[in-house]
């Protein structure tokens, strides 16, 4: 009876597998000499595969092949080929994106902080070409201004001076068109010597008193009068009591920028009539100052910063 119960289970177990197709899997072990092996051949595909992206200028590609040698096979001797060859595949791709740069700024980074001399170099002679390819007069400004790079600055003087000849009707346009301080005191510094120079400063200040006065802006007290009325012109003793440079703007019969240093006074003589007035200092936290006089005879005001 045993022997029949036995037939039978192996019966069922053999037609089990025949209908359900029974697999047998066998676990694979690999030595450690033989793991080496296989991640060895690894990495040396993936090194081909980086040399041929380079090769094919799919630098972007090559460095994330070594990187992946670099991230995951710390212990082999490639990983010093990988290290060597994604510098030299950053350094073409960084090179390949400085012939692209527009900006004057950024090639500045790669001159002054590469370590690289190609990078470095390439940097130079794209800065080199912009300078004298640019339409743009402004550009050529920021450039000078920073007072670097000084053998290209007399190829960037000559450029800017060929390029303000043909855009000064262009520039006094735009500039006529936008009316705000910023774009006219951008304008005189391209252009000191314009026939127009003394208007145009004079409504530079107009410009910066509205702007102040469309901001926001703490009530300036009225100044102290002296003395007997004069309907012609006024003068005004006016003292810096603070600790910042301190600059007036008159707008009204004429207008004047006046700027005081610290502790100092200094006398000041203006047209008489209604004025808007603004105080101002070079401290980010100090807020603007602005109010409105009718000036005729003699006066003396006081600026200070009170908590």
């Amino acid at each position: 009876m045993k022997h029949i119960s036995a037939l039978r289970v192996l019966l069922f177990f053999s037609f089990f597998c025949i209908s359900q197709s029974c697999k047998i899997e066998t676990k694979n072990e690999f030595s450690l000499e033989e793991t080496r092996a296989m991640e060895q051949g690894k990495i040396l595909q993936l090194l081909d595969r980086a040399k041929n992206q380079i090769r094919n200028d799919q630098l972007q590609e090559a460095i994330l092949s070594l990187d992946s040698i670099i991230d995951n096979y710390g212990t082999y001797e490639e990983v010093e080929e990988a290290y060597i060859l994604k510098e030299t595949a950053r350094d073409r791709f960084t090179i390949e994106k400085i012939l692209t740069l527009k900006n004057m700024d950024s090639l500045m980074i790669y001159i002054v902080d590469s370590e690289s001399d190609d990078i470095k170099q390439s940097a130079e002679q794209r800065l080199s070409d912009l300078i004298t390819t640019t339409d743009d007069p402004q550009i050529l400004q920021d450039f000078l201004d920073t007072n670097q790079m000084v053998s290209l600055r007399p190829n960037a003087k000559k450029r800017q001076e060929e390029l303000l000849k043909q855009k000064e009707e262009i520039l006094f346009g735009e500039a006529s068109q936008k009316n705000n301080a910023k774009t006219w005191k951008k304008f005189l510094k391209m252009y000191p010597d314009h026939p127009q120079k003394n208007s145009i400063e004079d409504n530079i200040i107009k410009l910066e008193v509205d702007e102040i006065f469309n901001g926001e802006y703490g009530e300036i007290p009225t100044s102290n009068k002296m003395g007997a009325t004069n309907y012609v012109t006024s003068d005004l003793e006016i003292t810096n009591n603070t600790s910042y440079t301190l600059t007036l703007r008159y707008s009204g019969p004429e207008n004047r920028r006046i700027i005081i240093s610290p502790g100092a006074t200094q006398d000041v003589q203006l047209k008489s009539g209604d004025y808007r007035v603004t105080a101002s200092v070079n401290a980010t936290r100090v807020n603007n100052y602005a109010g409105r006089e009718s000036l005729n005879g003699m006066y003396t005001s006081s600026y200070y910063i009170s908590n």
